[in-house]
């Protein structure tokens, strides 16, 4: 074989390793855990959600959390988009928020929804405790 040869073939293995990595990235799924629980910051107490419906990324059906619930989720991909429709006593969206975020904002696999939909509060994603 010729140099340029070798050379050509060598950097299609390498096109081919560096495609192999970008899909298993972007085709990697992540469990998340969505919490609607009270949230104490700086001594102040943010209240949870009566009801909300939420969504990540669209993808199935938006779970449906009352006060205290943790709902989870399976996203694939580095960048996520969550939307929660606050919801009144006969089930109508009141307030829609929509917040993007991605995995290397996470701390852990869980996202607790007041923190987050209040500016990213520090603590919006914690580790799951055991």
């Amino acid at each position: 074989m010729r140099p340029r040869q070798i050379f050509v073939n060598v950097v299609i293995v390498l096109a081919l390793v560096a495609i192999g990595i970008f899909c298993y990235n972007e085709g990697k799924a992540n469990d998340l855990f969505l919490d609607n629980v009270p949230f104490d910051h700086d001594g102040k107490v943010l209240q949870p959600f009566e009801a909300v419906l939420v969504s990540v990324d669209g993808i199935g059906e938006p779970l449906f959390l009352v006060e205290g619930d943790r709902g989870v989720v399976t996203v694939p991909g580095r960048k996520h988009v969550i939307v929660v429709e606050e919801l009144d006593d006969e089930d109508k969206v009141i307030k829609t928020h929509k917040v993007s975020f991605s995995n290397k904002e996470l701390k852990g696999r869980v996202i607790s929804l007041v923190p987050l939909l209040q500016d990213k509060l520090p603590g919006w994603s914690y580790p799951v405790k055991k």
